[in-house]
Order: structure tokens, then C-alpha cells, then sequence
């Protein structure tokens, strides 16, 4: 059997292989199994939401659950610069992790860029959500 080696996009190969690849995963594993489940597909979104007393927005931060795995993942956070370094960042995501915690998280992701909010994080980016 001889194969070759395509490097030109495939919507069709990609959708044949992420199906492959789902069937092989839930397979092999029980959580992977229960993870596309059809009431386990969607992600449960987890937010919350800073504004001034004027109703403008000075800050946020959202994020999503999966709850089979107990997992949580940031997705964004931004806060106005005028009202940086004074913590509102750190209750932001303080009040998305008492969401996932409540959910039965145990374990939050965070995707980032070195640049952003270097005070606010520290190089880890995978943590432990203390009870």
C-alpha cells in the first residue's frame, strides 16, 4: 500500500477526521463517552460583569464549563484601563470561579498572551479551584 501526503485544506477530510477521531476517543474512554453525550455537548457559559454607576461597562470576564469534566475555561477578561490594579480583575474572575465551583469545577484554564495582565497572572496557567 502505497499513501500520500496532502497539504491543501479539506473540509471533508477535516470533518472525516474529527469524526474518526471522536469515535476512536469515546472508544477508549468512559469520560469522552459521557462528554458527547447530547445533553453533555454544550458548554454551560459562566460570567460576570463590572459597570460604573453610570451603567458603562469597566469590566468582564466569561468563561464556559464543561461540567462532565469539572473543568473551566476562561475564554475572555478585560478591564478599562483607569480601573486596573485596584483588584477588580482579580474579583471578576473570583466571581467566575465561584460559578464553576458551584458546578462542581475543580480545575480552571486560561488562555493568554505574555502582554496581558502580567500582575494579575502568574506564569501557570492551569489551576487548582480550591474549595
Amino acid at each position: 500500500m502505497t499513501w500520500r501526503i496532502e497539504t491543501v485544506p479539506n473540509p471533508g477530510h477535516e470533518d472525516e477526521l474529527t469524526e474518526r477521531l471522536v469515535g476512536h476517543n469515546q472508544e477508549a474512554s468512559e469520560a469522552i463517552r459521557r462528554r458527547f453525550e447530547p445533553d453533555n455537548l454544550q458548554a454551560t457559559p459562566v460570567v460576570a460583569y463590572a459597570t460604573d454607576d453610570s451603567g458603562e461597562l469597566v469590566g468582564g470576564c466569561v468563561g464556559s464549563t464543561v461540567d462532565v469534566w469539572h473543568w473551566l475555561t476562561i475564554d475572555m477578561m478585560w478591564v478599562r484601563p483607569s480601573d486596573r490594579g485596584g483588584g477588580l480583575g482579580r474579583e471578576l474572575l473570583g466571581a467566575v470561579e465561584d460559578q464553576a465551583r458551584q458546578r462542581g469545577c475543580r480545575w480552571a484554564k486560561l488562555n493568554t498572551w505574555d502582554f496581558q495582565a502580567p500582575g494579575l497572572l502568574r506564569p501557570v496557567r492551569l489551576r487548582r479551584l480550591r474549595p
